[in-house]
């Protein structure tokens, strides 16, 4: 009787530190904001969408928020939806169709003039995604659109600050979604003066 008293208490004890040592799942952050689904119809421009590049550090599956004394902090409780890169390029896909009617064709490239359509090329390079809970948010980047197949080219850079006065990570990635849905408006404009052979395509507040 005292073997099998002993040997129940030890298996309590196990499931006990067991669940002690147990974390909460991780909650799921998604940059880009459920919106209904633009209007179907047939593409006006083509845009071949290169792979968006973003600074290293920030190229991981947690939320990286940055401290009031610049310190990075990477929250473990709170992970993107979706590889970093593959969430801003949802946003920047999802403002081309809306403001242009460009569909992207990375995954499908087309031969550079096939139906008439006018086919564009873009690069888009983050250099700042940054989220100071209590302060403020800050995407900057830098991109370059070109007319295919030798066409009209222009190189970007604007940056986008949004204010943060709350200090929950909620806050912060609709903050920074906020601020990359800014960025990706800007790049479609940008398209849309090349197209329109504008003289300067770049925001007037680009730096």
């Amino acid at each position: 009787m005292t073997f099998l008293r002993s040997g129940l208490m030890a298996t309590i004890l196990v499931a006990a530190l067991g669940g002690c040592g147990t974390s909460a799942p991780p909650r799921y952050h998604a940059l880009g904001l459920v919106q209904p689904a633009p209007a179907s119809g047939s593409a006006r421009r083509l845009v071949e969408i290169l792979p968006v590049a973003v600074p290293e550090r920030l190229n991981r599956e947690e939320v990286v928020l940055t401290g009031a004394g610049g310190q990075l902090d990477v929250r473990d409780g709170d992970h993107w939806a979706a590889p970093l890169p593959d969430e801003i390029r949802h946003i920047l896909t999802d403002a081309l169709w809306r403001r242009l009617r460009a569909a992207d064709v990375y995954q499908a490239p087309v031969s550079p003039g096939a139906g008439g359509v006018p086919q564009y090329r873009l690069a888009l390079q983050i250099e700042r995604f940054e989220a100071v809970p209590g302060r403020s948010a800050v995407v900057e980047g830098s991109w370059t659109a070109r007319r295919l197949p030798q066409g009209a080219s222009a190189t970007c850079r604007a940056g986008i600050t949004v204010a943060l006065p709350a200090l929950t990570a909620d806050a912060a990635t609709a903050a920074l979604s906020d601020g990359t849905s800014q960025l990706a408006r800007l790049i479609a404009d940008s398209i849309d003066g090349l197209e329109q052979g504008v003289a300067s395509v770049c925001p007037a507040d680009g730096y």
